[in-house]
């Protein structure tokens, strides 16, 4: 017989009834027996939120549901006598306006960070720009922060090398060059936080692009760029951790990369593999790249080091 998968909607045969495994996902549904009699007690399924609503499927269990055994639908496998849930959901920041801006977006926040996989398995693709505004939110107000606590290192940094340079030497004038650096890192504090929304946009767009190249490379983005759009634009919002100083830019991309591949295998029902190929590729090339660049410096480094202190000395001749 065959039978289809409410996760990624792929068909395939089945020869028993009862929990079964989808050969395309890996996620367990269950087929019911429609000749066996009904389990003592049960009543009828909860009714499927109405889409743009934004239903039971972000927050508590579905009312009406009483099954003690398991989870709700769509987070786990199908006990007997469940329906699944519906497709896509408006995820709360595409909601704001009826929200409220402040509300949607911690919320939002919240689900994509803390609980990808069940985020993105029913948030609706079609409302990319929604993604795309809530990245770039993020990113901008991660990056300002950011600059501001490199603004007032330097800053003081500068301070301290002027005034230990007039200790140390009363009889050179020192501020006008500290003057000079001053206004050179006033400069570039205020050209970066200018261009951040702008690179944040470029950012959203080129990360997604590459991940959507690779997934279809391995034939894994059957939902189109939508989809991968939209896994990265909300999964953008943890780089907002880069507000924390020190650590905060570390611990927000190592989240970041967790949450975009859970997103990319549930938003493009593409699978743990194909996502997290998609997702490390760049970042192990990158990483390559790096390493094989500080080698060279290195290499040339040292022949300079040892061609210098080899070289005969010029007799002139």
């Amino acid at each position: 017989m065959r039978a289809r998968c409410y996760r990624c909607q792929s068909t395939f045969d089945a020869d028993h009834f009862g929990t079964q495994t989808c050969p395309s996902c890996g996620a367990e549904i269950y087929l019911p027996d429609p000749s066996a009699p009904p389990a003592e007690g049960a009543g009828p399924p909860p009714p499927a939120p109405q889409p743009g609503t934004g239903g039971p499927g972000w927050g508590a269990p579905p009312s009406g549901w009483t099954s003690p055994s398991g989870p709700p639908p769509g987070w786990g496998p199908l006990p007997p006598g469940a329906v699944p849930p519906p497709a896509e959901q408006s995820a709360p920041f595409a909601e704001r306006e009826r929200r409220g801006f402040f509300p949607a977006f911690a919320e939002t926040w919240k689900l994509a960070a803390v609980d990808p996989a069940r985020f993105f398995r029913q948030v609706r693709i079609s409302e990319a720009r929604s993604a795309l505004l809530f990245g770039v939110i993020a990113v901008t107000i991660g990056n300002w922060a950011a600059l501001l606590f490199s603004y007032l290192t330097a800053n003081a940094t500068v301070n301290f090398v002027a005034q230990v340079t007039r200790r140390m030497n009363d009889r050179v004038d020192t501020l006008p060059l500290t003057q000079l650096m001053q206004g050179l890192t006033l400069r570039s504090f205020v050209g970066q936080a200018i261009a951040t929304p702008l690179l944040a946009v470029a950012g959203v767009y080129l990360a997604a692009g590459i991940f959507h190249l690779l997934l279809l490379a391995v034939r894994g983005a059957p939902r189109g760029f939508d989809a991968t759009l939209t896994v990265v634009g909300y999964a953008s919002g943890v780089l907002l951790l880069r507000a924390l100083p020190i650590c905060g830019g570390l611990v927000a991309m190592v989240w970041f990369t967790v949450a975009v591949i859970h997103g990319l295998a549930e938003a493009q029902r593409a699978g743990a593999g194909k996502a997290t190929f998609a997702v490390l590729l760049p970042i192990v090339f990158t990483f390559l790249c790096f390493c094989v660049g500080v080698g060279m410096i290195g290499l040339l480094g040292m022949g300079g080091l040892r061609g210098t202190g080899g070289a005969p000395p010029s007799t002139g001749i």
